[in-house]
């Protein structure tokens, strides 16, 4: 079962008061007092945002990969701004947490070293520790400040609150920092504002040019255009989530009677809901065919109902090698492998690609690795097809227990089918897809993966976002 936003949160709370009572590790919630709260009752894409030392990041990255949390957006360079978010899918949506790792930063512009910043109310009764002092000024106020809000309410309140909190001399430190990245100009006017003054006109604007002149000086100009998928702006072409995306190819494999169509209609179903855009495609050897294939199945005897193996020869129990097939019409079945791998290029260029366009999501029933056992197993035909058609960004092969397979599909013989489907188990343990190689459960037999869909689209949302 998908988890709740507040679950989501209830188990960030938990381990965010774990951590604080834990000697040599740091978190806290970062933003206003109210925004988790909020959070926990929207359904956009806003961040849940955190803050953790070095210590503490391996232990929430393991928290929120065990939600099926993706990875959509990693910036690690040094000198810049450290962070991960993750998008987990919710029963009402994506939902997005991230996690800011070490120095307080924005861009290039260090506002607190991790070292200096401090934390308070650690207790799960509090809420979970927030950031405190300097730290919880330049969180509250001068972060939006730099990313071109000025903010006020209560959330400027309460900077000005941990602003106050802070020994003079931690102020004093803070101040020089600033003169020394924004400018003289810029530091006193956060100064009078955090003291409790105006805001000074074009404080906004100030700040914003001095993070521009920061993030294109010599020495930030390397790691400011490694990270330049994080800074650019998406503009029209931004995602569900607000960032640029790029478009996936979902491939489902597996012999008749794996709950390839049932898992491909819950993906479906799934990532739709989410607000992705999907499509599906059939790539199987019976529909959408080239102009004569249909006669050449016929003379060959292979299967009409879109299954790679043909209808003369049973296959024995094996894991490994493809099975010995019918080499009756031998020039006519290598020219058939020919023949099919045009057009599963064919296929490709027609139904998948107009599909990934501008960050689609196309769900294929099948695949070119069909070819390698029809109609000439083992054929050149079925290599260069392979090489040449792009790898799938995620591989999904929906298995079950070989007598369960065959209890829902018996037209088969029970070995045929069972040798068939260790040839995809086999694919799938080669791992060759670009994200990431999954075996779904459709046995409903399985107490210990509640959600086995769950990991499918989270390569998914990670597929989408490669680029950040």
């Amino acid at each position: 079962m998908r988890p709740t936003r507040l679950d989501v949160f209830s188990a960030l709370a938990t381990e965010l008061a774990a951590i604080g009572e834990t000697p040599g590790m740091r978190a806290a919630w970062q933003g206003a007092d109210g925004a988790n709260a909020t959070w926990c009752t929207a359904t956009g894409a806003a961040d849940l945002d955190i803050w953790c030392d070095n210590a503490s990041f391996p232990v929430l990255d393991a928290l929120l990969s065990s939600l099926d949390g993706a990875r959509i957006q990693q910036a690690d360079s040094p000198g810049r701004l450290r962070h991960v978010s993750y998008a987990v899918e919710t029963l009402t949506g994506l939902a997005v947490v991230d996690l800011t790792r070490g120095d307080l930063m924005v861009g290039p512009i260090l506002l607190v070293p991790a070292d200096d910043v401090r934390t308070v109310g650690a207790s799960a009764a509090s809420g979970g520790p927030r950031l405190s002092g300097v730290a919880g000024a330049a969180d509250r106020f001068v972060r939006p400040l730099l990313r071109g809000r000025l903010v006020d309410g209560a959330r400027l309140d309460e900077a000005r609150t941990e602003w106050q909190r802070a020994a003079v001399h931690q102020r004093d430190a803070f101040l020089d920092r600033l003169d020394g990245q924004l400018g003289s100009t810029v530091a006193a006017g956060i100064a009078s504002v955090l003291d409790g003054d105006t805001a000074p006109t074009n404080l906004v604007r100030d700040a914003r040019r001095a993070l521009v002149r920061q993030t294109v000086r010599p020495r930030n100009l390397a790691a400011s255009w490694r990270s330049r998928s994080t800074i650019l702006p998406a503009g029209r072409k931004a995602g569900v989530l607000g960032l640029r995306t790029t478009g996936c190819l979902v491939v489902l494999v597996g012999t008749d009677g794996s709950g390839k169509s049932t898992v491909a209609r819950e993906i479906d179903s799934r990532l739709t809901a989410s607000g992705l855009r999907t499509s599906t495609a059939y790539l199987g050897m019976a529909r959408g065919n080239l102009p004569g294939v249909g006669l050449a199945r016929r003379l060959l005897g292979v299967a009409p109902a879109g299954d790679s193996a043909p209808t003369t020869t049973p296959v024995p129990r094996s894991s490994a090698a493809p099975a010995p097939q019918s080499r009756d019409h031998a020039m006519i079945r290598r020219a058939a492998a020919w023949y099919y791998a045009i057009e599963y290029g064919y296929r490709w260029w027609r139904d998948i690609r107009p599909g990934l366009r501008h960050g689609g999501v196309v769900i294929a029933d099948r695949y070119v690795y069909d070819l390698r056992e029809s109609p000439w197993p083992g054929s050149t035909a079925s290599r260069v097809a392979e090489w040449l058609m792009p790898h799938p960004d995620v591989l999904v092969l929906p298995d079950a227990p070989d007598r369960i397979i065959h209890a829902r599909k018996p037209e088969r013989p029970a070995a045929e089918q069972e040798a068939q489907q260790d040839r995809f188990r086999a694919l799938v343990a080669a791992d060759p897809a670009r994200t990431a190689s999954l075996v779904v459960d459709t046995s409903g037999l399985s107490v210990g993966s509640p959600d086995p869909v769950a990991p499918v689209v989270a390569a998914v949302l990670e597929t989408l976002h490669r680029a950040h």
